[in-house]
């Protein structure tokens, strides 16, 4: 997955306002786990082990399950006019 650098520096502030404590992660979730509006969603979830790893200058960003990882492989994060958008290709 590619993410865009406004999507890297989006997520960092987000990450910066949150103490999760060393049992918790964000994780890029599609349903059932993200129960929200649209596709995707960023939930607050605890590390698995065969978690793909999404970090940027040393920080995580996001973890992605084995399943939605190879689905998105293919794809584009990105962060516009105050939200996130995710272009599969």
């Amino acid at each position: 997955m590619d993410i865009t650098e406004e999507a890297k520096q989006e997520l960092r502030r987000i990450i910066g306002k949150y103490d999760l404590g060393k049992d918790k992660r964000f994780r890029l979730a599609t349903p059932p786990v993200w129960e929200g509006e649209g596709d995707f969603g960023i939930v607050i979830d605890v590390e698995r082990e065969r978690d793909q790893v999404i970090e940027h200058e040393g920080v995580e960003l996001l973890r992605l399950d084995p399943e939605t990882a190879e689905h998105l492989s293919k794809s584009k994060m990105d962060f516009k006019e105050s939200r996130f958008t995710l272009d599969v290709y």
